[in-house]
């Protein structure tokens, strides 16, 4: 464990164990599709429909958000799998750590712990947001410290760097795809026809922004069924 990790996992794991509420509270926040991606829908509608003279901007730069974060889940996924095996801190032999009430040791057993794909996913949507809209940025950025970042490094799913390490790649995917995509998608017109066709571009927003909320596992599932069927 590198010494940023070290103090930051000494200060913090003294406090598992000690109350189960508390516990199986970080746990609700850092696993419930509500808790983590309820906030990123409403960020996302309340930009979407807010008035100003460069709302079709902050549409285009919305829907350049939403392709921004497929990529990231890829990018993010990848690099897990590419990168050197990195055992998750709860199961790591040589790390000697109070296990919160609430948490399975067997949880997540066999995958990478470096870089956190919930880190990678949310610092994307956090770099999007603020480009359309600074306090909705740092909103969004507050939610992500709490519910991803302090959540994943208590529960012991991850150590502090794999969070640093995905919120950076995360950011730099949000920042150099979401003003590029933006501009692209401004020019092509398909906010306009979404304006005009409202009763289908919303039910397909609604459908991607679920996906987010729950790291895109049913699309994964089903794609791994669709592949089992012709192999």
């Amino acid at each position: 464990m590198v010494p940023f990790d070290a103090y930051v996992m000494d200060w913090l794991n003294p406090f598992a164990g000690k109350s189960s509420v508390f516990d199986w509270f970080v746990s609700l926040l850092a696993s419930n599709a509500i808790t983590k991606g309820a906030p990123v829908g409403i960020a996302f509608f309340f930009l979407w429909h807010l008035p100003g003279s460069d709302r079709t901007r902050n549409r285009s730069r919305l829907l350049a958000l939403l392709v921004a974060t497929f990529v990231s889940i890829i990018v993010g996924r990848a690099a897990a799998m590419l990168l050197p095996y990195r055992p998750r801190p709860l199961h790591a032999e040589s790390v000697d750590l109070q296990l919160p009430i609430s948490v399975d040791p067997k949880v997540l057993d066999g995958w990478s712990s470096f870089p956190s794909d919930h880190a990678v996913l949310y610092a994307t949507l956090v770099a999007g947001f603020w480009l359309v809209n600074r306090w909705a940025g740092l909103v969004m950025a507050l939610h992500a410290f709490v519910v991803i970042a302090f959540a994943r490094v208590y529960l012991i799913y991850h150590y502090p760097t794999d969070i640093v390490g995905g919120a950076v790649i995360g950011a730099i995917i949000g920042l150099a795809l979401v003003p590029l995509l933006g501009r692209v998608l401004a020019r092509s017109g398909i906010v306009e026809a979404m304006e005009s066709h409202p009763q289908y571009s919303y039910p397909l927003l609604f459908l991607f922004l679920m996906q987010i909320a729950t790291m895109f596992n049913s699309a994964r599932e089903l794609a791994k069924a669709l592949v089992s069927l012709v192999t």
